[in-house]
């Protein structure tokens, strides 16, 4: 059945989002009494409840909760395309959304050359380690650290990764670590549990030491961290050896501040991919993000992972 203009749905999203009539009258230049009729109308037009009214202040009821998840989605996708439109399509901002850890270590050294190419277009980048929620954290894009599987949203793997350890060169030195393996037996072993999921903070390090064949019990002593860059910070320093992963350490040991002393790798089915909400996935300006990021991928060295 029809139902409410535009306007209404915008006037009860305006509200929604304050949970004020007061202030969305402010926001909207318009009556409080004048918010009221048109809501009390939009509600006869639905047949339910939006909002239920308290004493000092307003809720949204479970419909109007369930509405006004869709509206804002939906509100935000007219205006990106409408600013698209309005600004020749590569003006206005990209809202781009990534792990703190990929941002600082890859993306953020390269966005000088994005700039390059289309400075007329804002950014707007936002570092966040939870799961990727276009609801909660909206961007027109998230790059995010895990398996692939994201239900109901488009995404493509940007870089594969895999783990194995890093150290100082001194640490290396000092426990003969290098192309020996065993010798970890009297290390400190350093745990980032930043991206792991169950509450195990050793599983990345047990993959490893699987892999290299060698046993659990290889790894006596340790040190858990909740983010990637305090264990790296640790390794840079010679606190011990940390879990590292390749595509972001390998600068750093290109630059002689860490090194891989084994060759042995972990893929433990994780990589970088960029995540679109399917709407926004044709949008000019993602589209333009997204043929950066081919380029970048397609400039970086070859080679994988070496002990020296």
């Amino acid at each position: 059945m029809p139902f409410a203009s535009f306007s209404s749905l915008h006037i009860f999203a305006q509200i929604a989002a304050c949970l004020s009539f007061k202030e969305a009258a402010e926001a909207l230049h318009l009556t409080q009494s004048a918010l009221s009729h048109r809501i009390r109308k939009l509600e006869q037009e639905l047949g339910f409840q939006l909002f239920v009214r308290q004493t000092r202040r307003i809720a949204l009821t479970p419909e109007g909760e369930r509405l006004y998840r869709e509206v804002s989605r939906h509100f935000a996708s007219v205006c990106h395309e409408i600013e698209d439109i309005r600004h020749q399509a590569l003006r206005g901002t990209l809202e781009v959304g990534s792990t703190p850890t990929f941002a600082q270590h890859w993306l953020v050294p390269r966005l000088g050359r994005f700039y390059q190419r289309h400075p007329d277009l804002g950014l707007q980048l936002r570092s966040k380690g939870s799961r990727v929620d276009f609801a909660l954290h909206p961007a027109d894009l998230w790059i995010d650290y895990g398996d692939g599987h994201y239900p109901g949203l488009d995404s493509r793997l940007l870089l594969d990764e895999v783990l194995l350890p890093v150290c100082s060169p001194a640490y290396a030195a000092q426990h003969g670590l290098r192309e020996n393996p065993t010798a970890l037996a009297g290390c400190l072993l350093l745990h980032d549990v930043e991206s792991i999921r169950q509450s195990d903070p050793h599983s990345e390090w047990r993959g490893w030491l699987a892999a290299a064949g060698l046993p659990v019990e290889t790894g006596r002593h340790h040190y858990s961290f909740t983010h990637y860059d305090a264990a790296i910070i640790a390794a840079r320093s010679g606190l011990g050896v940390a879990m590292g992963r390749y595509q972001l350490a390998r600068e750093l040991v290109a630059r002689g501040e860490l090194i891989f002393p084994f060759d042995t790798t972990y893929h433990q089915g994780h990589g970088y991919h960029v995540v679109t909400r399917r709407e926004f996935s044709s949008l000019p300006r993602v589209r333009a993000f997204l043929d950066w990021l081919q380029q970048e991928l397609e400039a970086m060295p070859d080679g994988a992972p070496t002990g020296a």
